[in-house]
Order: C-alpha cells, then structure tokens, then sequence
C-alpha cells in the first residue's frame, strides 16, 4: 500500500510540474508575469504596445493556444494568475496576449456616434479596423515567434465586451472562444442588440464557444422584470444584456453559449469571477476526470480505464485542430503503477499497448511492452517488442536486451 501512495504521489507531481504555469523570477529575486513587446500597425498607422505572458515550461516543439486580452494595463495581471490558478487540469497552457489602448473607444466601438453618455467620442467606430489590426498584423506576429495553436480567444470587459460581441455576430471565425464581460450593448441606442438576429441567421457558430458575464448594475433598486420596462438611463447597461440574453436564448440550437448573472457583482468587481467562470466555460471541453480512475483500478476493467483516453483526447484533436496525445511518460508510469504498485498485469498492459498505439514510431514504447512481457516471464513476446524497438531506431537498450535473452 505505502509503494501504492508513493506511485500516485509520484505521478501527480508529474503532472502538475509538467503542466502548472509558475511565474519566472530572474537574478534580481523579481517575480516577473511577461515582458512588453510591440509592433507598428499600417492599419491603425500607430506604434502598438502588446504585453505577452508564456508558461514557464515553456517548449517550442509544443503548441499553445492564445489569450488576447483586451485593457491590457487593467486585465492582464488577472488573467496571468487565473491562468496559474487553473491549469494544469482546467484550461490549457497557453500564451496570453495583453493589447494596451490608445484610443479604446474608437477602437471598441462599431459605429460613429460623436457624443455618448456626456463625452465626446468623435473617433469613435473603429472596432472594424481595431480587428483587421488582430487578423491580419497582430496575429501573424504572435504565430511567427510563438509555437501557437489554431485556437484563439478574445477576452473584453466593458466596451472591450462590446467589441468581443461585435467580432462573434460579424466575424465569427477570427476567434474559437468569445469571452465579453458586462458589455456595453447599450452604445448607440443598443445597435449591435438590434443586428442581432439577422447576423446570427448567417455563417456557423456551433463550434464556436460565447461567454457573457452581466453585473448587477441596479442594485437591489429593481428586479429584471422591472427593468425590461425600464426606460431610465440607469437601467439602459442591463437592459441591453437582457435583450441580447432573449436572441441568444431563442438561437440556442444554432449556438454555444452562457450567459450568467453575477447578482451581487457591480460593473467593476465582476472582472475576477466573470474571468474564472468563462474560462471554464469556454474551455470546458479540456478536462479530463476520467484520467484518475487509475487511482482506484480495481472497480474498472481494463476498457474501462484506457477507452477514456481515447475517447478525451480525440475531443482535444477537434478542438485544436490538430492530434493531441497523452503524455509519454504519463502512460508508462501509470501502465507501470498497475503492474508494480496494484499487482494488475492485465491492466498494466492495457496502458503499454495503449502508450504504443499513441506512439507507434517511438521505440521506447516497445522497449517498455518488452520490459512487462519480461517481468511476465514471457520471452518471446519480449523478443518481439524489443526487436520492433530496434527496428524503429536502433534502440540501444533493446538491443542489450535482446543479447541477453538470444
């Protein structure tokens, strides 16, 4: 039993140093969460300050998805530790990349509207510029210096949300997953809430993955049922969301969404839970659960154990567009946890022939088939193995194995 704990000990710190985003510290003992990089935008004609945080595991043969997160100087220190928090069981390692501001509201909003809520906002209706910027220049700069993978987020609070909304009705393939926090749908007499419908009636957005995030802007003044018949421009924020709730709600089936209510979060201290709810909604397809069934082997067969791995990590491939596997060295320990640590041959080689199907062209996936028939004192089988190993690469450890057994 105490071999037992020490294994799954063993395997869980595996994984977590494996996975988990520790912040670097350089020579001075700072702890450092990114470095500020930027680019010159022809289409915006402006220098653009970007603010990039990677994992500290850091591999380039490894591919990460990408966080843009929009209000960088207010944003990025949240997402980075909610990040840190999450992974590695929750979301995905990824590169986060935080976009400064230099005239948010023109670059948020979508249409002109000269004088809103007592301000000036003559530039305002740049957001269809502000993205061309993220498609076309940004993007491909983020791609060409960073292993990235295929799957993108935007993440926006306030008329940040409003752009993110903007993006998903009308340019619904520049991002996988649609993050938008207390938006302002209210800008211009509610015109993107008006759009709506007739935006959703074009393209696909069934693998696309929408969270909203609504404060509770009028306190405990009056329900929602009140509001709706509101017309003060106290109530105009919620309003405009409940709105858009109702189209959402009516396209359910040609969507993925979800949309939540924070009752007792105003339109600032909804950043920090709407942030950590909607990463685990949009990326609600990374978990894996099933992975730890190895910790209580004996009420499963072996189908039962390995099946899920197959079965998780092709929904992976889907979404990242491209094939996922389990680690390595996580199957082996654990084919070999069920061999050593539970005396459970059958379903020790249930994980090796799996590790193998995963892995055919890497040798030490025979090497270790080889070292289990071995421990079985079944010689041939052991010979088989370690002949593929060799025959894959010359497989210097097979090769003294099969000395000593020819």
């Amino acid at each position: 039993m105490r071999n037992s704990k020490i294994v799954i000990t063993i395997i869980t710190l595996f994984l977590c140093f494996k996975g988990i985003a520790q912040f670097n510290q350089n020579d001075e003992k700072q702890i450092v969460i990114g470095k500020v990089d930027s680019l010159y935008s022809e289409i915006l004609q402006e220098q653009r300050e970007i603010w990039i945080h990677i994992p500290e595991d850091f591999n380039s043969t490894k591919k990460y998805p990408v966080i843009y997160v929009l209000d960088a100087s207010q944003q990025f220190y949240v997402i980075t530790g909610m990040q840190k928090q999450l992974t590695p069981f929750k979301i995905p390692q990824s590169i986060i990349v935080g976009i400064t501001n230099t005239d948010r509201t023109r670059d948020f909003t979508h249409t002109n509207v000269p004088f809103q809520r007592g301000h000036e906002s003559e530039t305002s209706g740049g957001a269809s510029n502000f993205l061309k910027f993220i498609n076309q220049e940004l993007k491909p700069y983020i791609n060409n210096k960073y292993p990235t993978e295929n799957n993108n987020t935007i993440i926006g609070h306030s008329t940040g949300g409003l752009f993110v909304l903007y993006s998903y009705l009308f340019h619904e393939n520049s991002f996988d997953n649609y993050l938008a926090i207390d938006p302002s749908l209210w800008w211009d007499k509610e015109n993107l809430v008006k759009e709506t419908q007739e935006q959703l009636n074009k393209g696909n957005r069934k693998e696309k993955s929408l969270y909203i995030a609504v404060a509770n802007s009028i306190g405990k003044a009056m329900d929602t049922v009140k509001v709706r018949r509101d017309k003060t421009v106290l109530t105009e924020q919620i309003r405009a969301n409940l709105k858009f709730h109702d189209l959402l709600v009516k396209n359910n089936k040609e969507i993925n969404f979800k949309w939540e209510f924070f009752e007792n979060e105003d339109h600032g201290s909804i950043v920090v839970p709407a942030q950590y709810n909607g990463l685990r909604s949009i990326f609600s397809w990374f978990p894996f659960p099933e992975m730890w069934r190895f910790n209580t082997p004996k009420e499963y067969s072996a189908k039962e154990l390995t099946e899920p791995f197959k079965t998780h990590y092709k929904k992976l491939s889907i979404q990242m567009k491209r094939e996922v596997k389990p680690e390595w060295e996580l199957l082996n320990q654990v084919g070999f946890f069920m061999l050593d640590g539970h005396n459970l041959p059958e379903k020790a080689l249930a994980y090796l022939e799996l590790n193998a199907d995963f892995y055919p062209n890497e040798s030490k996936s025979f090497v270790a088939l080889g070292n289990y028939f071995l421990s079985q004192k079944n010689k041939s089988e052991a010979i088989n193995n370690y002949k593929k190993a060799v025959g894959i690469d010359g497989n210097q450890e097979a090769q003294a194995k099969l000395k000593q057994l020819e």
